[in-house]
């Protein structure tokens, strides 16, 4: 190989490094094990508040380490939908942090409303009468007629 080609080959590569390491990372990461991402802390906190801004979410999450504001501008009415002020969520940093774009949600425990106890109603007195069965001997079934044959059982009432 002469010299003009490899450096045409040595800017490609340095080009598609750099552009790899910016845009692939966000792609390639639901597909990675977690034990080959590295350390990753998981922030459990309430959501406190929930605003969302021209092609913004924002949710205020309070937790154990403190209170962190989440951006996620991907997404928006899908995670509106799905959040609200409350609820328990769980986050996949790399540490804590007050303030986060875009954290990848792990789960979202809604909040447990209280179920509505019944309303007891007071006994009501039936105004219609029940007649007791009557027991007596049971009538035999009619045999079908036409037919000879008791392959058929008969049809019974």
């Amino acid at each position: 190989m002469n010299k003009s080609s490899r450096m045409v080959l040595f800017v490609a590569g340095l080009i598609l490094g750099i552009v790899g390491t910016i845009f692939l990372p966000g792609y390639v990461r639901p597909y990675i094990p977690d034990w080959a991402m590295g350390n990753a802390a998981v922030i459990k906190g309430t959501v406190a508040a929930k605003q969302k801004k021209e092609n913004a979410l924002l949710l205020t999450v309070n937790t154990p380490e403190g209170a962190l504001l989440a951006t996620f501008k991907r997404k928006v009415d899908e995670i509106s939908l799905l959040v609200n002020e409350k609820d328990v969520i769980e986050f996949t940093l790399p540490k804590y942090a007050p303030l986060i774009d875009d954290p990848r949600i792990i789960r979202v425990v809604k909040e447990q409303q209280a179920a509505p106890e019944p309303v007891a109603r007071p006994a009501e007195k039936s105004t219609k009468e029940v007649k007791p069965l009557q027991q007596g001997k049971k009538q035999p079934a009619a045999p079908v007629q036409g037919r000879t044959s008791e392959k058929n059982p008969p049809d019974r009432r």
